[in-house]
């Protein structure tokens, strides 16, 4: 079931509606899904296709990563070629060009006299006029590309062979206009090569024979060259097939995951670059035809690097737009459960939601194992604790391979990589986690995805903060650590003694998590009649931002027995606002109202507490845990 997202679906289906009678030519900017990984960018994706594939020319592309040449434009465009190639009823989309381009890259020129080559080529390009020949031509390119990029078109699966031979089989009748006839005409497509919709004055012929040799090159100027080629033969047929096509039709619509591998970002630039050309060059009858193509692609950050942001309101001008995915609202969670069990869905949403912060994958999954084992919604812990059935590994490990998994698609996440997001769980900030890579193996150092992603670390109040679902995992699982130097005091002990001077709750707050609890009590008391109230509060909110997994017993957690002492009183809150606020696993309705109660009754305790000018402030932070539950 699809949920929420729909401000980011309008942004694309208002670029892929037909154009108004007045509006430019120009092309629509590129869209670049931005988020952690199981934020739910694919499944973006997967909904503008099921969206869109019946009324327009669309397909979802993957590049896959395999060995070998990882920069290689060919497969990718091949089988977004093919891809858009079939089309909707009324819609034709053809490729002459890029065909006539493959046929020439594809032969072999060398040790030919020029006079030879040019021979060759055209004898080349009369025999592919006959629907046998180019057919066998297709099919093995199709099946080649297919082979190397995932690709999802209307009405077919993600299948190789028959994937490959219906696309084939849908572009042949395209170019044959229909089934009867055997031989066609390559038309203006071999002359496109000697001005490319660029006022070029070359000859056609000799620029495919150049083509060919300097597709073969390992240079990566000459093989940015011959990727912009390909990509103006590619653009230049979209133009050509949606200018045939009667009244105005929607844009063609290429959605493209995984947008930070190679062979992607290199067709991404490449068409930028080639739109650009064609903008600042002298108009042409070729590329005054309007630029039909919407692209939307994914990226953990790497390839939204200068994007424009969209502002949530519309379309913005610029050549490319980043669209931040966020988490799931609670409204999008409750709706969630609702699919899964509606009698339960609003404490299931509720208890899901308080441990997922809406992160779209992690969701889906809590919701679907609380599905399974209701009794789990009073002991998360468990659910955490229990086995994923599908990777046969721990809940909360296969969550965090979730992250892992989003800041690189070319390689699968491993245990190292989790480890080390584990170790760097315990920084309450982006620039405080720079103390822990030092703990970290390599390749696991500043320049490493794990400490450098923008959406694993994502701004949040002025800094940027771990996801606060990995940063709860990742707690939890280096409180189990057992190594003395990497384990839970390991790792804070490193963090309270690198912190700043002038941090003075930085240095409480890792105190705290070190079991000095009674000793930070103690300070911040002793600050009730010094400080402003807000800015005392403020200060006690900064050392429990972070829970503390290792402390479970209610009893503990309550601060039962300490003296009716405002430091008594600070003690007991150290406890209960932290497992009120930030630890999901507290999750018994009974538990929590008991909770509640205590903090009403300490945050009064310290209102009354002499010397206190301001009381209101503590008054309110009471109020704040009378008031109605819904939060938790």
């Amino acid at each position: 079931m699809f949920v929420g997202r729909t401000s980011v679906l309008g942004l694309i289906g208002e670029l892929t509606e037909p154009r108004g009678e007045n509006a430019a030519a120009g092309p629509r900017p590129v869209v670049v899904l931005t988020g952690c990984g199981g934020s739910g960018r694919t499944a973006i994706l997967k909904e503008a296709l099921r969206t869109w594939r019946d009324r327009t020319a669309s397909v979802l592309v993957q590049p896959l990563v395999l060995d070998g040449d990882r920069t290689s434009l060919r497969p990718l465009l091949t089988s977004i070629m093919l891809g858009l190639g079939v089309g909707v009823p009324g819609y034709s989309v053809t490729f002459p060009r890029s065909l006539v381009a493959q046929l020439a890259i594809s032969a072999n020129f060398a040790g030919l006299p020029a006079g030879d080559q040019h021979t060759r080529l055209r004898e080349r390009l009369n025999d592919y006029k006959r629907r046998p020949a180019l057919d066998n031509f297709l099919r093995t390119l199709a099946h080649d590309s297919f082979a190397l990029v995932r690709v999802q078109v209307p009405g077919l699966p993600d299948l190789v062979p028959k994937l490959a031979a219906q696309a084939t089989e849908s572009a042949l009748n395209r170019l044959y206009r229909g089934r009867g006839l055997m031989r066609f005409s390559w038309g203006d497509a071999v002359d496109w090569f000697g001005h490319q919709d660029q006022d070029f004055a070359n000859d056609a012929e000799t620029t495919l024979i150049e083509l060919s040799a300097r597709a073969k090159s390992k240079d990566p100027m000459i093989r940015r060259g011959v990727d912009d080629v390909l990509v103006a033969a590619f653009l230049a047929d979209l133009r050509r097939s949606h200018a045939r096509v009667r009244g105005r039709p929607p844009q063609m619509l290429l959605l493209l995951d995984d947008g930070d591998v190679p062979a992607a970002t290199t067709f991404v630039r490449s068409l930028l670059r080639m739109r650009l050309a064609i903008a600042d060059g002298r108009p042409t009858p070729g590329n005054r035809l309007p630029d039909p193509l919407t692209v939307v692609t994914t990226s953990a950050g790497p390839a939204a690097a200068g994007a424009a942001p969209w502002p949530g309101t519309g379309p913005v001008a610029g050549p490319r737009v980043r669209v931040e995915v966020a988490d799931l609202s609670p409204s999008e969670v409750l709706q969630l459960a609702r699919s899964h069990d509606w009698a339960t869905s609003e404490r299931t949403g509720s208890v899901a939601g308080r441990l997922t912060h809406g992160h779209a994958a992690a969701t889906e999954f809590v919701l679907r194992r609380l599905n399974d084992h209701p009794r789990w919604l009073d002991d998360l812990g468990a659910l955490l604790d229990g086995h994923d059935p599908d990777e046969d590994v721990r809940a909360d490990r296969h969550l965090l391979r979730i992250f892992v998994r989003g800041l690189d698609p070319q390689r699968p996440p491993d245990d190292d990589s989790v480890e080390a997001l584990i170790t760097l769980a315990a920084a309450r900030t982006w620039q405080e986690a720079a103390v822990l890579v030092r703990l970290l193996p390599p390749p696991f150092g500043l320049g490493s995805e794990l400490y450098t992603s923008p959406t694993l670390w994502a701004a949040s109040g002025g800094e940027r903060r771990l996801h606060p679902l990995a940063r709860y995992l990742g707690l939890r699982a280096l409180a189990a650590r057992p190594d003395a130097q990497t384990g839970w005091d390991g790792v804070f002990r490193l963090l309270r003694g690198k912190t700043h001077p002038d941090d003075q709750a930085g240095r409480w707050h890792h105190e705290r998590l070190l079991g000095g609890r009674a000793k930070v009590a103690d300070e911040l008391a002793a600050l009730l009649t010094e400080l402003p109230s807000a800015e005392w509060l403020a200060l006690f909110d900064a050392v429990v931002v972070t829970p503390d997994p290792r402390v479970t017993d209610l009893t503990e957690i309550k601060g039962l027995g300490r003296p009716p002492t405002p430091a008594g009183h600070t003690d007991a809150l150290l406890g209960i606002v932290p497992a009120l606020e930030r630890d999901p696993c507290v999750t018994r309705p009974e538990d929590i109202a008991a909770l509640r109660q205590l903090a009403w009754h300490g945050f009064l305790q310290l209102a009354g507490t002499e010397g206190v000018a301001d009381k209101q402030p503590f008054l309110d932070r009471a109020a704040r845990y009378s008031a109605d539950s819904s939060r938790y």
